[in-house]
């Protein structure tokens, strides 16, 4: 069973379908569930539909992950409905503002853009792991994956995105240390760069160079689920724990060849 965090759209959706083909029951959150409910396409609906389409079963759960009682909600329905640990939590959800600041002085930023990214992008996915980590832990065997990106060691957009960022990577890594006597296992994943629904649907939210490069070479998001797949049936996780993987080193490992492979290149710290 998992519980996969953001699943409307983008690397959400795509570990939701990854998940659910070959059989686990996923869980997804957001907060559309029907399409034609939000100005941007995808719905936790139509994940559910796609997933079933696939011969999987999804249940969809709105939630808004800016608030905490709201992700405890969900996780008390999870535990209720399946009196079980969850074997899996991806922490993915992540709210982008309808026009990211692209190398905007911190000082000139709009007032909340810090509190928007770090209290959806960062605190939601603590929240999450603390409501899911109890019985994990009494079970000894589950799997906490959290996406996060390049923009944790290099400047990217603005201050705020790098600082939500590098936090998820800190969070993961102090996690697995946590987590490590009881046989759970935290990782952070680095998807590439992902030709999403979002950006399919408005290209002029990103800077001309970045939207061309993401046309050319720009991966689909379920490559990256297929990599938590992976994880998710490697006998040797734990020692994987509390470390980086880029999906495209994920990839190569378990022999993954589905979908382009954009710059498997580890950046410096």
């Amino acid at each position: 069973m998992a519980v996969v965090t953001g699943a409307t759209r983008g690397v959400g959706k795509g570990v939701a379908l990854a998940l659910g083909e070959p059989g686990a029951l996923v869980y997804a959150t957001g907060r559309t569930l029907e399409a034609g409910a939000s100005s941007w396409p995808g719905s936790l609906q139509e994940t559910a539909d796609e997933i079933a389409q696939r011969g999987g079963r999804c249940i969809p759960v709105v939630c808004d992950h800016g608030d905490d009682a709201s992700v405890q909600r969900v996780f008390e329905r999870v535990h209720d409905e399946q009196n079980a640990a969850i074997d899996i939590l991806v922490n993915n959800v992540f709210a982008a503002p309808s026009h990211m600041p692209v190398n905007v002085p911190f000082w000139e930023l709009e007032d909340g853009l810090w509190e928007d990214l770090l209290r959806m992008g960062l605190r939601s996915h603590y929240i999450a792991s603390r409501c899911a980590a109890p019985k994990m832990v009494a079970r000894r065997k589950e799997l906490i994956v959290n996406t996060s990106s390049g923009g944790a060691v290099r400047y990217t957009f603005n201050v705020p995105f790098g600082v939500q960022k590098a936090g998820v990577d800190k969070m993961a890594k102090d996690m697995a240390y946590d987590l490590k006597p009881f046989n759970v296992d935290a990782v952070v994943i680095w998807p590439g760069i992902i030709k999403s629904e979002k950006f399919l649907a408005q290209p002029d939210r990103v800077p001309a160079p970045l939207a061309k490069r993401i046309m050319e070479s720009g991966e689909s998001s379920e490559f990256a689920g297929r990599a938590v797949v992976g994880l998710a049936a490697d006998p040797a996780i734990m020692e994987k724990s509390g470390r980086l993987h880029l999906v495209a080193e994920l990839a190569q490992e378990y022999g993954l060849s589905l979908i382009h492979i954009s710059e498997p290149t580890r950046p410096e710290r």
